[in-house]
């Protein structure tokens, strides 16, 4: 055996350097495994999105002890569009994001069907028709096929609650008062053929830009949910709000499948589970949101306006012929999508109605 002719300083040194490049080593492979994910929405973070990407975020990174790390990006960083944003995940830019149906159509087109007027009636339904697993699993099937196997929804739930017309112009009553107004729509047929049906003039434009839209006279209106406007200060432009609830904003949340697939089962059900309770957060902050934009809406002299139900059968009259032109352009898969929709609603309605019979026997 060689004699040790280390100083002891030097020994002592040496012993910890070995010991720390040890410890480097045994904890290299799991920094080498760690995934980030990058999420984003459109919105702001005023926006329930925000609350519900903050609790995804957490459970994430805390049920995978840190093998899975969420990067939050609000509004435009990423992209600016649902088609901007798709692209972004197809090239492996974005991970995560959330569009509503309009923006999904973009990828399946039958989806839009969701934003066919006066078709769901009641917060109940409508909650109870976007957590249908049934009608989850068709969206999901299709989203999949439609998008070459480019995109997974991990689960879907709602953003803002219910589309109504609000614009700076005069109160709206009946369809007759829509007629000339210039209405900010996104880019989906249905919306646009809505304020059609009704005689306005649809005007896609961006949501990042309808702030200014409207302060510059290229809209007259925005058909968006109370806390959307007040969220994205809107308010300051707009006066008149009509709480018709033409359509029921749903919001699904999509992952790129390749992403997902990279990821262990354990982190997938992870992820899954996440996503779930990013659901139900929407679902439970949009009424609470609500109080504070309506009391927002008032206080900036905003006037609001609840049809008769008289007044309600000439909204729905109009909008009679969206769901003919639906069909028209879609066909089979129109049907397809439809038939699997009104099943979710039918089921939603029977669940409702039998709840409430319990309670008042």
């Amino acid at each position: 055996m060689m004699p040790d002719t280390m100083a002891p300083g030097a020994r002592a040194r040496a012993m910890l350097f070995g010991s720390a490049t040890a410890l480097m080593m045994l904890l290299a492979p799991q920094a080498a495994s760690a995934v980030e994910l990058n999420l984003t929405f459109l919105a702001n973070e005023q926006d329930e999105e925000y609350d519900a990407a903050q609790v995804f975020k957490n459970y994430v990174e805390n049920r995978t002890g840190g093998e899975v790390s969420v990067n939050i990006y609000v509004g435009a960083q990423l992209c600016g569009s649902a088609n901007e944003c798709f692209e972004s995940i197809r090239s492996g830019v974005l991970d995560i994001y959330t569009a509503t149906a309009g923006g999904t159509s973009a990828v399946y087109p039958p989806v839009q069907g969701m934003d066919i007027p006066y078709m769901l009636a009641g917060d109940r339904v409508a909650e109870l028709t976007l957590k249908d697993p049934e009608f989850n699993r068709f969206i999901r099937e299709k989203v999949l096929e439609a998008s070459g196997g480019g995109f997974l929804m991990l689960s879907m739930t709602q953003t803002g609650g219910w589309r109504n017309f609000a614009n700076t112009q005069r109160e709206i009553r009946s369809p007759a008062d829509v007629e000339g107004l210039r209405f900010r729509t996104i880019e989906s047929e249905i919306q646009q053929q809505l304020v059609e049906e009704m005689g306005g003039s649809p005007t896609p434009v961006p949501w990042l830009e309808v702030y200014t839209a409207l302060q510059t006279g290229v809209v007259d209106g925005s058909k968006n949910s109370i806390s959307d406007i007040v969220n994205a200060n809107l308010n300051e432009q707009l006066k008149y709000l009509t709480l018709d609830g033409h359509a029921y904003m749903a919001s699904m949340w999509f992952m790129g499948k390749q992403k997902f697939d990279s990821l262990t089962p354990e982190q997938q059900q992870v992820v899954l589970d996440g996503a779930a309770l990013m659901s139900s957060v929407q679902f439970g902050i949009q009424p609470r949101k609500e109080l504070e934009a309506f009391k927002e809406w008032i206080d900036s002299g905003g006037e609001i306006y609840t049809p008769t139900e008289e007044e309600m059968g000439q909204f729905r009259a109009a909008a009679e012929p969206i769901r003919d032109w639906y069909l028209e352009e879609l066909g089979e898969d129109g049907q397809e999508f439809l038939d699997a929709f009104e099943a979710a609603i039918a089921r939603a309605e029977k669940q409702v109605e039998e709840s409430r019979a319990s309670a008042m026997q």
